[in-house]
This record gives structure tokens, sequence and C-alpha cells, in this order.
């Protein structure tokens, strides 16, 4: 009996075995993908080179000055030697960091929120009050150009907050001093033949990709829209179309539309401010529900190279071609010195008459008033001699 369970043992043992490694053998290994992914058609989608290969630590120069919002003050770079800016025993990185002035309670006071120096160690005395923040933000910045043209207009300012592990991705364009939060980019022409019987081209035709607006350049992270609206504009419609995010993979292919004369194209895919937008959903490239409105385009910029379209107001606007820490303390010295003008009173003042003879004789016959009277008489004698404790 014990040789019969011995044998059993052993062999549950050897099936236990060659199973293990029947596993083994028909696990998928790392080289079995490598091989997988080669063999199969990658030239369908294209994933987008990583953001590092584009980023450059400079600033570009047509963010030089100092540049004025409606609630803020900011330099993209500060060009003093650093002796000018702190003191002597401390040392600054060579990385660059955005300089945030917040104008505050109505614009009567700027505050000097994000620097590349701290409170502690500035050379310029900060002001110590219950309305700044308790330590300056030292907030890293750097960009990435959006279009490959050395008169680039529109970039992606990565910005780095203390903190905060992700970076946040802030879309600008710069037409005529003027800084831009909401701006398409032009990614291809109107088609030849919808252009027939067009002696020249008008530079607005063609596909205009959005970009994601943000709500703003500030001191914490701003807030992305979840939608943008792209454009496709022919010589006498404009087609309007909504994206959306998506955690789908980034691809080159393109979408279409028709307007039941000509088939249009625009990317099926838009990276911006660090999201992934689409136009379709899954795998289709038929663009649905496409709004059209008939031309002129109103309240609208277009760059020099007419490759970027800004709408609406400009977000800031550069005051001048400075970068110095001086010039912008000037302008801190010069906002922080006013002084707020009185409010206007509730009411406005009239002119009363109190007929203060006619009071008097009515109080002369009130002996309830004559008595108030005559204690306030006597508390204010106490009060002459310091009695009235």
């Amino acid at each position: 009996m014990k040789k019969f369970l011995v044998f059993i043992t052993l062999s549950l043992i050897t099936l236990n075995f060659s199973f293990a490694q029947k596993k083994l053998s028909d696990a998928v290994t790392e080289s079995d993908i490598a091989e997988t992914l080669q063999s199969s058609d990658s030239s369908q989608i294209e994933i987008q080179k990583p953001d590092a290969l584009l980023i450059t630590e400079s600033v570009p120069e047509i963010f030089d000055g100092i540049w004025e919002g409606e609630d803020r003050y900011i330099l993209f770079q500060e060009k003093s030697e650093l002796k000018d800016i702190v003191k002597g025993d401390v040392k600054l990185t060579d990385d660059n960091y955005i300089w945030i002035y917040l104008k505050i309670f109505y614009g009567w006071y700027v505050d000097r929120a994000a620097e590349k120096t701290t409170r502690k160690n500035a050379k310029n005395g900060y002001d110590r009050n219950d309305v700044v923040f308790r330590d300056i933000q030292n907030i890293k910045i750097q960009f990435k150009p959006l279009i490959d043209s050395e008169n680039c207009c529109a970039y992606e300012i990565i910005v780095t907050y203390p903190g905060i592990r992700e970076n946040t991705v802030i879309p600008v364009c710069i037409i005529n001093n003027q800084l831009y939060l909401d701006f398409a980019i032009k990614t291809n022409e109107l088609p030849e033949n919808a252009h027939d019987e067009k002696i020249e081209k008008n530079p607005l035709t063609g596909s205009w990709s959005s970009i994601g607006k943000v709500s703003g350049i500030k001191v914490s992270r701003p807030i992305v829209k979840e939608n943008l609206t792209s454009m496709y504009i022919t010589d006498d419609s404009v087609y309007y179309i909504r994206y959306w995010k998506t955690d789908m993979p980034y691809s080159t292919d393109m979408a279409f539309f028709s307007d039941g004369k000509y088939k249009y194209e625009v990317p099926k895919h838009i990276n911006s401010a660090g999201n992934i937008y689409t136009c379709v959903t899954g795998r289709s490239v038929t663009i649905r529900n496409v709004q059209r409105q008939k031309l002129p385009l109103e309240n609208y910029i277009m760059s020099s190279e007419n490759n970027v379209i800004a709408f609406g107001e400009p977000y800031m606007k550069k005051i001048s071609e400075s970068c110095l820490l001086k010039d912008m303390m000037q302008i801190v010295k010069v906002s922080n010195a006013r002084k707020a003008p009185p409010q206007d009173p509730p009411f406005p003042p009239a002119e009363l008459d109190w007929h203060l003879e006619d009071i008097s004789r009515v109080e002369l016959s009130n002996q309830l008033i004559q008595a108030v009277r005559k204690r306030q008489r006597e508390f204010y004698e106490k009060y002459k001699l310091g009695l009235h404790y």
C-alpha cells in the first residue's frame, strides 16, 4: 500500500512539472512583443514626438519686455545681474522663472507674487502685510514653439509650479506686441479646385486648428477648456468644427466633411495644452454636426506670416521693452504710492434747515428734556476735570 501511494505522489509531481513547463513555453516574452510590433502596420498612427525634443530653455526674444494685463504685470525674462537682485551670499540656478505681479484691491496695490528670488534673500525690500503671499512663488518656465518658422509667434509655455509634479502647458501667441490666449494655427490650404474661379487666394481660406485656451498665466494652475472650436474657411463661408478631450493616442490622420460640392479635410486630433482633442469618435474619419456661417469673419487679427489668427481682446500688452528688475520695481513703487479717492456717500448731500431756535423754545417748556440737558452739562464738567470714570 505504501509503495502504491508513493507511486501516485511521484506521478502527480511529474504531471505538475510538465504542465508548468508547458505554460512557461507558451508565455509571451519581450522579444515576442517586439517582433509583433515590428510586424504590425504602424503607418496608420504616428505618435507625436516627446515634447522634450522641442522644448527650449532660453526665452524667445518675442517675450522680452514688461507685459501688463487687466489684473497683473509679467516679466518672462529678467536680465539684471544677479548681484542687483539678491544678496551676495545667495546662489541662484540658471533656470528661467516667470515674474508675476498681481494687481489687488481693485488695482490700487501691486503684490510681488512670483519671482526668481525669495522675500528673505532679495536686496529689493518687500512689503510684509496680511494680503501678500507668505513667501514669493518660484515658478519655472520653458518654451516650445508651435510653428516651424524663424518668425514664430505661437508657443506653449511649460510651467513648473512649486510642489506640483506635473507640468502645466499654457499656449500663447504674440501679434503686434499683444499676447493672446485664444488663437488658431493654419494646418492646410483650401483645395486648388475650390479656387478655379478666383484670381488670388484669400489668406484666410483653409483649415485653422484651435489651440487650447486656458484661463490665464497665473500663480496657480489655470483652468483648461474642455472643448475647442476649429474652423475651415472657404471663399464665402466658415465651417466651425468642435473638438473635445479624449484619451486616444495622438495621430496625424485626417478627418473629412463635405458641403455637397467639395470635400474638405482637417486634422483628426489636436495636441494642445497637454491634452489630446478629437473631432470624431473612435476610428471614424467623418465629421458630423459641422456648423456653417457666412463670411466675413469678425473680431480677429492675423500674424505677419498669415499662419496664426487670434480672436477677441488681448490678454496682455507689452508696455516696455526693458527686461530689468529696476524698471519693474519703479512701476510697483509708483502704483503702490497712489491713494484711492474717498468713496462717494451712499446718499446725496442735502441742505437741511433744522430750525434750532424753534427746537430750543419747545425744549424750554419740557421738564424731561431739561433734566436730560442738566445731566449732560454735569457730565461735561466732570469730563473736563477727569472725574467721569
